[in-house]
């Protein structure tokens, strides 16, 4: 793929050299991969209206953010999740925790990026501190974004960022949450939403190159459900698919009608956007529901599947109850549809007829009311919500936390390609080609990273092998993100308890004290060695 041509070159070179590595060499073993025979994936060949689409996104990213070069490829993150966690007792604020609300620990932050030669980074916002009716609440965020921009860093903006404003949070008369109303269940969110999108992109759309308007769509459905902002019901609740589905048709309505107040923007400025849709790339072994259809029906929802836009809806309305249970319980995963199992999970979840014939009255009007928000984008705009849309895969290795046979795997990255070849673990590669099968979009890496930082280089070095296999077999990969960019707090417990009781997330780039950790330098030094030629063409902006 003539877009990043130079990481073929970069992996033919690595694979050379890898097999000439010594067992005994510590230094090696730390930031060296090592070999990895990976079976060839069937990709599915777009038709041409998904390739002019593709083409046409190739084309904006490599004018928004650069061409055949390292420094086009790279991104990093700044973590900026803010949930409420389990008990609703705190309120995670990674932008403040990092301390980059202050301008001079934020002048030392750029300062470090671009030592390094980075200039791709992803950032948000701590919604919850900011009032649409206050402007001077967005005084801070302005100062942050600002800085950014004005030292040259192509910005990608994350509107909403694992964190839902305590305004949605509904009470009884006792001041208890009512959490089937509550957060993502309130219905004024999706308007809200379309609202602070518009406002965020009026006031920042100048200073950045990207936007993802919901990250990780299926991690804050299914995380809401147990870790943040209450964890209602909780994930072994027989509730759980029924609420697990009407927060991610809220998650849904509220992107494509930020998509839409976008659009009016661009529409009017006659300017093109560039949106990063990211999401985690996840596989669970002896769960083939979840691997068929709900790690992708949020994302389905946002980006306007066929399955969605074509739903027969009148059949679905006049079905008896009766047969309409036969038929999905008949049919096996592999013939089943998306909406074979949303009516499954959501309508049949019961045994309850009267709640059955309610729930499925409630999800014709979810199914109908998203299908008119899809048309009217196209109708006004004359997009759609993968117009200009790069996919970005999440990856980390705690993505796959059990193999085949349910034990738990070790995420080390040392054991990485060991548990690949034993069939322990798919990886990124396959992961990769299940998004881009399924969605038909070019690729990025939105985040991975690992805590054991001694073996970062080894852990990215593998990763971009595996990108380059990728991008050989003929999927378009525009970027790779190196995340997070700072050492943050509470991954390990998915932020679902207070910061007190949390340790430090250390696979940053940059450690707490805002120094580079060794492996960076080394992984883009094995990069500036093997591609030479290349960063020269680029060498105002290159790898250093």
């Amino acid at each position: 793929m003539a877009q990043q041509s130079w990481l073929a070159d970069w992996a033919s070179q690595k694979q050379l050299e890898i097999h000439t590595v010594s067992v005994g060499d510590d230094a090696e073993n730390f930031s060296a991969p090592v070999p990895l025979e990976l079976p060839t994936r069937i990709r599915r060949v777009l038709t041409p209206s998904e390739q002019a689409r593709a083409d046409a996104t190739i084309s904006l990213y490599s004018t928004m953010i650069g061409g055949n070069a390292p420094n086009s490829l790279l991104w990093s993150g700044i973590e900026t999740a803010n949930p409420l966690t389990r008990d609703e007792s705190y309120r995670w604020n990674s932008l403040r925790d990092q301390g980059l609300f202050d301008p001079d620990r934020r002048a030392k932050l750029i300062s470090e990026v671009q030592s390094l030669g980075l200039v791709n980074i992803r950032i948000g916002l701590s919604n919850h501190e900011i009032d649409l009716d206050e402007p001077a609440s967005w005084a801070e965020h302005d100062a942050f974004v600002s800085d950014l921009a004005k030292a040259g860093l192509n910005l990608s903006l994350d509107i909403h960022h694992f964190g839902i404003e305590d305004r949605f949070r509904v009470t009884d008369a006792a001041g208890r949450t009512i959490p089937s109303k509550s957060y993502y269940l309130n219905p004024e969110w999706p308007d809200y939403f379309a609202r602070f999108a518009a406002a965020a992109f009026e006031r920042y759309g100048a200073s950045i190159k990207a936007v993802t308007l919901i990250n990780e769509p299926e991690t804050t459905v299914g995380f809401n459900s147990e870790m943040w902002n209450g964890g209602f019901p909780g994930w072994g609740d027989p509730r759980h698919g029924q609420y697990y589905i009407e927060r991610a048709f809220a998650l849904a309505r509220a992107a494509v009608k930020a998509r839409s107040a976008i659009q009016s923007q661009l529409q009017s400025s006659g300017q093109r956007m560039l949106f990063m849709h990211t999401e985690a790339a996840v596989y669970k072994p002896g769960r083939p529901d979840f691997n068929r259809f709900v790690r992708f029906i949020p994302s389905d929802l946002i980006l306007g599947q066929n399955w969605l836009l074509n739903a027969d809806l009148e059949t679905l309305a006049n079905t008896p109850l009766a047969a309409l249970d036969r038929r999905v319980r008949r049919t096996p995963t592999a013939q089943k549809t998306s909406l074979d199992w949303l009516v499954g999970a959501y309508v049949l979840s019961t045994h309850s007829l009267p709640e059955r014939e309610a729930r499925r009255t409630r999800l014709l009007e979810l199914l109908t009311e998203l299908r008119d928000l899809h048309l009217a984008l196209a109708r006004d705009f004359g997009v759609t919500m993968k117009t200009d849309t790069v996919f970005a895969a999440d990856y980390y290795a705690h993505n796959e936390d059990v193999d085949p046979q349910g034990a738990w795997l070790n995420p080390e990255p040392q054991l990485y390609a060991a548990q690949m070849q034993d069939g322990a673990r798919r990886g990124l590669y396959p992961l990769i080609i299940d998004y881009y099968n399924h969605y038909g979009l070019p690729m990025m890496i939105g985040e991975t990273g690992t805590p054991f930082y001694a073996y970062g280089a080894r852990w990215h070095a593998q990763l971009l092998l595996e990108l380059a296999q990728t991008m050989e077999e003929g999927v378009p990969m525009l970027g790779y993100t190196i995340y997070p960019l700072v050492d943050t707090r509470g991954w390990e417990t998915a932020l679902s308890v207070p910061k007190s009781r949390t340790t430090v997330n250390t696979g940053g780039i940059l450690d707490v004290a805002l120094e580079a950790r060794p492996f960076i330098r080394a992984l883009l030094q094995s990069l500036n060695n093997q591609t030479a030629e290349n960063l020269r063409s680029v060498a105002p902006q290159s790898v250093q």
